[in-house]
């Protein structure tokens, strides 16, 4: 078995994986993203890496695609799944992910509760999406993000509207999301592989922000998740195509709330909490993709014979 780890670079977690794909006996390279370049035709379509063809060299490819490179990661990610060689998620569902307004309407279509979410292109509309999301104390997002990064929390509509007016003539798109007191500075992660949760924790802001996110000074502990709980963290993850996902819920007075779903989750501070082997569980998975891809087109050489 090859595996390729598609990275924008995060050392510490494909070392992980990598070290969990060897114990296996599986092969593995780390493939760093921007050393990879295409050739897009019909006769002799290739990626190479160094300069070098590797389209060959892989049964499955690890997607970790992290915010800055979003887009040229999914371009490299699209050329993988072109020549048909396996990932273990593709670049719609990853795509999908990162753009919090449209993740947010794919759970609206697919009845999964999150906090009434406001958009508005025009600044005549911003009184209307605040009032609409419940009034302040309200959060605003940067559509893309990740981490806590371009979360707000506006104290009141005077801030509100400043954040808003300020971002538009930047050209950058914002939402506006109810601010769901009871659940300040708290949140679980649920982290789901091939249609399972494999592990959890629950992360708790340490100096009174109400983001709970680790990378912002959280911290965490691990924590049981109802069955209600692992029934939405579940279809979250289904509802936008992704088979590797952080999916984070908050516990309201309304019940759970799909806050954000994570498509290159990090997942060390989770095995040091669980003791799960989370790279461990998402190798199988890419192992599994390989293994079913073969099966396939083995199938397929035996229809077309016939």
């Amino acid at each position: 078995m090859r595996i390729g780890i598609l990275t924008t670079g995060n050392e510490h977690e494909d070392n992980r994986l990598a070290q969990a794909a060897e114990q296996r006996g599986y092969s593995v390279k780390v493939l760093h993203l921007l050393k990879c370049s295409l050739s897009v035709c019909m006769t002799a379509p290739e990626i190479y890496y160094d300069g070098e063809p590797i389209s060959n060299d892989f049964d499955v490819i690890i997607p970790r695609i992290d915010t800055p490179l979003t887009e040229y990661g999914l371009t490299i990610l699209r050329q993988f799944e072109s020549m048909h060689i396996p990932v273990t998620d593709r670049a719609r569902g990853i795509a999908l992910g990162r753009d919090k307004l449209r993740c947010t309407q794919k759970l609206l279509k697919h009845h999964l509760p999150f906090p009434t979410t406001g958009f508005a292109h025009s600044k005549e509309d911003f009184d209307n999406i605040i009032n609409m999301a419940g009034g302040v104390p309200l959060i605003i997002k940067l559509v893309e993000g990740t981490e806590g990064v371009g979360v707000f929390l506006a104290d009141d509509k005077k801030h509100a509207l400043n954040l808003l007016k300020t971002f538009k003539q930047l050209d950058v798109p914002l939402i506006v999301q109810e601010f769901i007191e009871e659940s300040a500075g708290t949140d679980v992660r649920a982290f789901v592989v091939d249609g399972e949760i494999i592990a959890c924790m629950q992360r708790q802001s340490q100096d009174g922000d109400f983001r709970a996110n680790v990378a912002l000074g959280g911290n965490t502990q691990s924590t049981i998740l109802t069955d209600l709980e692992k029934e939405i963290a579940l279809k979250a993850a289904k509802a936008i195509g992704m088979n590797i996902a952080g999916v984070d819920l908050i516990r309201s007075n309304k019940g759970p709330l799909v806050i954000e779903i994570n498509v290159a989750p990090g997942f060390t501070g989770l095995e040091k909490i669980t003791g799960v082997d989370v790279a461990g569980a998402i190798v199988e998975h890419a192992a599994e993709k390989a293994r079913l891809a073969k099966i396939k087109a083995s199938e397929g050489v035996i229809q077309t014979a016939v």
